[in-house]
């Protein structure tokens, strides 16, 4: 994966990336908020971690199954950074839509009624062999040249995301983890709220009754990036999906808050490494690709 810590935006450039991680995590991993071009799966096997996507932090416990949409914020802070032991899938946002069909929907594992962003599983620990084994072979296929790996791995990965089905009904929502401050929970409100004005920390300061000092110091606390980074990463995003539903780039830049369309376009650039039309244009290649390869099938 192709990953930029200075820039929060992350291409996952082939079909599927799988990796049961057990090696020590480096102190540039905590807390770095990010998010990807399409879909994560992280199965929690053993650590001391909170995981956060946008707006809730949650704490960890073994089992747990996180499935992240794209284009969704979300990070780690550890209070151990040597035992962290967890499976992490992700998966391309049109291959996810080709392993399934006109009746089986993967994307709907992505969302839950808490949430259009997220979902959340508990594994019981008797299933949890069964997931690792999966994983692991998934993982083996990623640079196998023998014949039918590809056809395996799709399979591995179907087999994966049912079998985690058979628990999407028996989960209870986590509570909000009390390591986040009530104020963060605002924050994270506002700036959806606002998401297309010209939002600035003086005029949320103004609008929620707090110092913008104390606004930018307890979310950083919290997600581990600044109050002004996220803004903006948060408007990039919104540009993004408008982008991919074909408005033109000058008028994204007005409908996402930006009053020029310079800044606006620097911004994109230095966040996703390409201009806003040659994202549009290079996602409308890649539809017109699997639409044509569809065809010839």
């Amino acid at each position: 994966m192709k990953k930029d810590l200075n820039c929060p935006y992350s291409l996952i450039d082939r079909e599927y990336i799988c990796e049961h991680k057990t090696a020590r995590v480096t102190p540039t991993d905590i807390k770095t908020v990010h998010n990807h071009d399409g879909y994560e799966i992280v199965l929690f096997l053993r650590g001391d971690v909170n995981i956060m996507i946008e707006p809730d932090i949650y704490k960890m416990k073994r089992g747990d199954m996180f499935f992240t949409s794209p284009l969704v914020f979300h990070g780690l802070d550890l209070e151990d950074i040597s035992s962290y032991e967890r499976i992490v899938i992700n998966i391309q946002f049109e291959y996810l839509r080709e392993l399934g069909d006109e009746e089986t929907d993967f994307s709907s594992l992505f969302r839950s009624e808490e949430s259009p962003n997220m979902n959340h599983l508990v594994i019981p620990e008797e299933a949890l062999p069964d997931f690792i084994d999966m994983a692991e072979r998934l993982h083996e296929c990623m640079d196998s040249t023998t014949f039918g790996h590809a056809a395996l791995a799709k399979a591995l990965l179907v087999e994966f995301m049912l079998k985690a089905l058979e628990y999407s009904g028996g989960s209870a929502a986590q509570k909000k983890n009390s390591l986040v401050p009530q104020v963060v929970s605002r924050i994270f409100e506002y700036i959806d709220d606002n998401i297309d004005e010209d939002i600035t920390i003086n005029s949320m300061a103004n609008d929620l009754h707090y110092s913008s000092d104390h606004l930018s110091r307890v979310f950083s606390e919290a997600t581990g990036d600044s109050l002004k980074h996220y803004i903006n990463a948060k408007k990039i995003v919104l540009a993004q999906r408008l982008l991919l539903q074909n408005h033109s780039p000058y008028d994204v830049c007005f409908m996402v808050g930006y009053n020029n369309y310079s800044s606006f376009s620097r911004r994109f650039s230095k966040q996703i490494g390409m201009s806003p039309k040659q994202f549009q244009l290079c996602h409308r290649d890649d539809e017109q690709e699997n639409s044509s390869n569809k065809k010839t099938r």
